[in-house]
């Protein structure tokens, strides 16, 4: 009896040391989760957003003592980031789901980032509902505001989005980025002077800087208010000085408006800051019939092979063609001789010029074909040339 009571308790010793070892080994694999989960974190907050999604796809959320609102808020964040908006609104739900049974921390910030993916996903109605519920863990922050009239506006009701802009204005009135919204929804609204005369106010802050006056310049572009946003920019320069996207985008306007040369001045403007534009200002300056103007910033242009090209053609636009052929060498030591375009430009030169031997040997090798189109009406017009005597 001592024997057989004595093998009962060693078999009960061997289960309940084999009990144990397992259930050290499931609680290690548990801790090996809960880590996942921290790594994932730490990779979300670095903007490491594909190693994040590979370190959540190998959580397991059955995990014992994970957190599965952080899990699926995580999931949430990087889905969003991806701009997969329909499995961002999913994953925010459930975890939102999940805090459902009384635990609230963190809820307000859940409906924020749901609204986010409710717009990504085309759904305003459900992002208002989203923004509703984030009650005042929103409203103490300026982004919710901007996220406000971004689906007021999208689900129809431009009122509303204007009352949630000024709303975050009056909070949060170091925050220029409401007034700037404001001036945008204003364009979209065709309400262009009263966007010009808050834009101006908002460019007569302290805070404000040029980017600002460009953001403000290219909604009113691009409402076609191409006068009020060259307004809006020459004052700006005025006060922020000789600042190259304020040029730049000032000759957007210009040229819009079909003010080439004032375009060109300003790009000669900006060339003198960033001289890569001096090509840009050239072509301005060619549109405008401002042949000088254009040569002179053609010669500013540093990249040899484009500033070639580019004279090549300024000079054909001015009936330049002894220039023009005086070109040649230039253009072959940089390669273009074999170029459709600027071999056609010297043959017409020369054929101006008279020589139409050297204009059919510039149009021989011509390949292209609406280069090789006009090749032909030229080598017509050399035979008409010939048969006439033409000197």
């Amino acid at each position: 009896m001592r024997k057989r009571s004595a093998l009962r308790a060693l078999i009960l010793v061997l289960a309940l040391g084999g009990f144990g070892t397992a259930a050290a080994a499931k609680s290690k694999r548990d801790e090996a989760q809960v880590q996942k989960l921290e790594d994932a974190g730490l990779l979300v907050r670095e903007g490491e957003w594909i190693r994040a999604r590979v370190e959540l796809e190998a959580v397991n959320p059955e995990a014992r003592g994970l957190d599965q609102v952080r899990l699926y808020t995580l999931i949430g964040l990087v889905e969003l980031h991806d701009k997969r908006g329909a499995e961002a609104e999913a994953a925010f739900a459930h975890a939102l789901a999940i805090t459902a049974d009384g635990r609230a921390d963190g809820r307000g910030l859940l409906h924020l980032h749901l609204a986010r993916a409710c717009l990504m996903n085309n759904h305003p109605e459900d992002a208002v509902a989203a923004l509703d519920a984030a009650g005042e863990v929103g409203a103490a922050l300026p982004g919710t505001w901007l996220l406000r009239a971004q689906a007021e506006e999208a689900r129809g009701s431009p009122d509303e989005a204007w009352s949630a802009l000024r709303e975050g204005a009056q909070r949060f009135p170091e925050q220029g980025e409401a007034g700037r919204r404001q001036v945008f929804l204003l364009v979209r609204l065709g309400l262009f002077r009263e966007a010009r005369e808050l834009g101006e106010r908002l460019l007569a802050r302290p805070d404000a800087d040029a980017d600002d006056a460009v953001a403000i310049a290219e909604a009113l572009r691009q409402g076609g208010e191409t006068r009020e946003a060259m307004t809006l920019l020459e004052a700006a320069c005025l006060r922020e000085g000789e600042d190259r996207d304020l040029l730049v985008q000032a000759a957007r306007a210009a040229l819009d408006d079909g003010l080439p040369r004032a375009a060109g001045r300003f790009l000669e403007r900006a060339a003198a800051i960033d001289p890569a534009l001096s090509l840009e200002a050239a072509e301005a300056y060619r549109r405008a019939g401002e042949h000088d103007a254009a040569l002179r910033a053609n010669g500013r242009v540093l990249d040899p092979v484009a500033k070639a090209r580019q004279r090549l053609g300024l000079l054909l636009d001015a009936e330049e063609w002894e220039r023009a052929m005086a070109l040649d060498e230039r253009l072959l030591r940089l390669g273009l001789g074999t170029d459709s375009g600027v071999a056609y430009g010297l043959a017409y030169a020369a054929f101006r010029l008279g020589d139409l031997s050297t204009a059919e040997r510039w149009l021989r090798d011509i390949t292209e074909p609406e280069a090789f189109r006009r090749a032909t009406d030229l080598r017509e017009a050399m035979a008409a040339c010939a048969e006439a005597g033409c000197p």
